[in-house]
This record gives C-alpha cells, structure tokens and sequence, in this order.
C-alpha cells in the first residue's frame, strides 16, 4: 500500500472473503494508513452465499475423505476448484464500488481472487498479485513430510486460466515469474508478467553491538516453521555449539507459546518491533525446508540489518542477494549451516559489516520491487477480449 502511495496513487482497500481462516482486522487501522472511507470490509456473506461457496468446494471434500478413508492417493483429493473462494455476491459489491469510485486499476490478490476482474470495464487496467504459484502447490508439502499444510492447492491449467483474466501479473519472485510465462505460452494476448516482490519495512537500526554467541529464529506458529525449528534443535544445534560453546537461540515470534523449552534455546515471545529481537541475537536464522513464494522472513531481517543464514528454501527467491549478508546453505546440510553460523557469532566485526551489506541489500531491494511495479501500472493496456475467462 505504502509502496502505492509513494507512487502517487490512492489505494482503496476491499476486503473479501478468503475462507475459514480470515483474521479480524480494524477498519480504524486501514483508514488511518488508506485515508477516511477508503477501507470496505466485505468478508459478511449472505446465507445463501456463504452455502452456495460450501457447496462448491463439497466435491473436493467428499473425494478427499473417501481416499483417505480408502487409502488412495490421487491429486484430485487436493485441487480445489478456482473459484471456490469467491461469490458472485462479492463480485458484484466490488464492481459497484470500483464505478462509484471511478477507480482505474484493479490491483487482486491471490489468482483464486481472479474472478473479480472478470466483466470489469474495459479502461479498468486489471492486475494479479499472484505472491505464490499454486499449481500442484501439495505436492512440494507432501514431499516433506507436511501432508495437507499446503493451504490451496490447484490442478494444472486453472491458474493460466485465472493468469488470462488479467493484463499484468505480478510474481513474487523469477522462477515463479519464468513459470507463469511457460503457463501462459500459446495463449492469445497473455499478460505481462514482472517480478514484483515483497517490500521490506524500513526497521530502525538496532544500537548495540556487544552482543555475541546468539542467533535469533523468528516464526509464526506453522508446520514448516515448527519442522525447522524441531531439526536444528536436533541436528544444526549440536555442531553449532561443537564450534561455538557459548552459542545461545533465541526464538521469537508466535511459536514460542506452541513449543517446549529447550536447554540451549531462551524464548523472546511476540513483539511489537522486529529490531528489539535482534538487539538481542543480531543474526537471523531460517532453516526452512518446506515453502513457496519468497522469504519475506529472510527480507525483513536483513531490513533490520540483521545478517541472515538460510538453506536454500529458506532463502528462496533471493539467490541474488546471495553474500556476506545472506549466507545461502544446502537443505539438511547442517555441518555447513553451523560453520556458516559460527563464522559471525565467533567475529563480531564481520557480524557487523554483514549487518551494514544486509541493510544496503535490502534498500537496493526495495528499489528494484518499485521500479518494476511502476513499470506495470503504468504499461499501456494490451488489446484484449473481454470474456476471455468465465469464472469456475
């Protein structure tokens, strides 16, 4: 939104349902980042809506009950139809709104959201914030042992269905930009696609620098972040501590309620300032082995000048960054990962010059994500047709 505003636009912020998970949010904090009535809080369904919506995701269900019951593995018990989030309902309150305000973009998020931009107004330049791919998305989770911890996942040609609904795309990051463009081969009039990633928050530096021997893990409570957590503690932790005897964790963030206590681990808890944790530990640790999109966890620690250490899921989508100050290790190597560590909890100085790259890093960052996100709101609409897409 900031990064819309400082473009010179005038974000306007509709909030539809995503499903059964949808976080409260304040309308009071929307407007006072948005301005005074440019929040709409549209998640509150009709009955029928909200049974047509069950409805639709039934089939899904029935087939994935009845295969685990039959312990049969078939991709069917995994897709969900692309739609299956969104009402006509909320189509059209969202139409109602983009004409009363006369908006000239429509910005969506998610490609299962996509459904919005269908019948839009032809001078409405219509844009997808993909921030994952979701193609096969249970796939990777299954692989790893997370089973159904994927969220949504989609059958192969329902995402370039949603991808052609619009005139621009945005990816999170290159492989997943390069995947829709492959998607999209063959298509008439497809719409561009540029890497639009997430934009770090400016973090206010941290003063001290005594702090040594201490890596901080930031986490919500998720099965990817829970799995991480459970192999350092077992096997990263131990040669860290072989190099590093003084070697302390500190765990942060939401999962520290959802997990015991740990002799070499100290828990920090929620917080409000990303800075006040690695005060304490200045590196930041993401050992993920499970994931998609991008690291935002990875961004915004190296915004807070924290150096990060990271496998290469945990690093995903930052390849380019790759240095002093994000340190990018082979997934389940965790003789590397701990040398890797133990190389700035052992030198202050280089932890230090690693927190100035990782700032510059994420500065540099944040100016390439504007320059191409100016790039496609600004792009010449491309010549389309406009029922290119039903929704289903």
């Amino acid at each position: 939104m900031k990064a819309l505003q400082e473009l010179g636009h005038e974000p306007i912020f509709l909030q539809i349902p995503s499903g059964p998970h949808d976080a409260p949010e304040s309308a009071a904090r929307h407007e006072e980042l948005l301005g005074q009535g440019n929040y709409y809080d549209l998640r509150h369904l009709s009955a029928f809506a909200r049974g047509a919506n069950w409805l639709k995701v039934l089939p899904v269900r029935a087939v994935s009950w009845l295969s685990k019951k039959l312990r049969i593995d078939t991709p069917w018990r995994y897709w969900r139809p692309l739609d299956s989030h969104l009402s006509p309902e909320t189509v059209r309150a969202v139409h109602r709104i983009i004409a009363t305000r006369s908006c000239d973009i429509c910005l969506v998020e998610y490609v299962f959201h996509s459904g919005v931009l269908v019948g839009l107004p032809g001078h409405v330049r219509k844009l997808i914030d993909t921030h994952d791919l979701f193609t096969n998305r249970h796939v990777g989770y299954a692989a790893n042992g997370l089973g159904d911890s994927y969220w949504v996942s989609l059958r192969p040609g329902a995402e370039a269905r949603a991808l052609m609904r619009a005139d621009g795309v945005l990816a999170i990051q290159e492989d997943e930009a390069e995947a829709f463009t492959r998607m999209l081969e063959g298509h008439p009039h497809p719409p561009s696609v540029r890497v639009v990633s997430h934009f770090p928050p400016r973090v206010k530096p941290s003063p001290p620098r005594g702090v040594t021997h201490r890596a901080a893990f930031v986490a919500s409570y998720n099965s990817a972040n829970m799995q991480a957590l459970s192999l350092f503690l077992e096997r990263g932790l131990p040669e860290v501590v072989r190099r590093d005897p003084e070697f302390r964790l500190l765990l942060a963030g939401a999962i520290c309620s959802e997990v015991p206590d740990h002799p070499g681990m100290d828990k920090f808890g929620r917080f409000a300032c990303l800075g006040d944790v690695f005060a304490q530990a200045p590196i930041s640790l993401n050992p993920v082995l499970s994931g998609s999109g991008i690291s935002v966890k990875a961004l915004e620690s190296l915004a807070a000048g924290a150096p990060v250490i990271a496998t290469e899921t945990g690093a995903r989508g930052l390849g380019s960054l790759a240095g002093d100050a994000l340190r990018i290790l082979p997934d389940g190597d965790w003789a590397s990962y701990a040398a890797a560590l133990c190389e700035l909890t052992l030198d202050p100085e280089r932890c230090a010059r690693a927190s100035e790259q990782a700032r510059a890093a994420a500065k540099d960052w944040n100016q390439r994500q504007r320059a191409a996100l100016e790039e496609l709101l600004e792009q010449n609409e491309r010549d389309f047709f406009d029922p290119k897409n039903l929704p289903g």
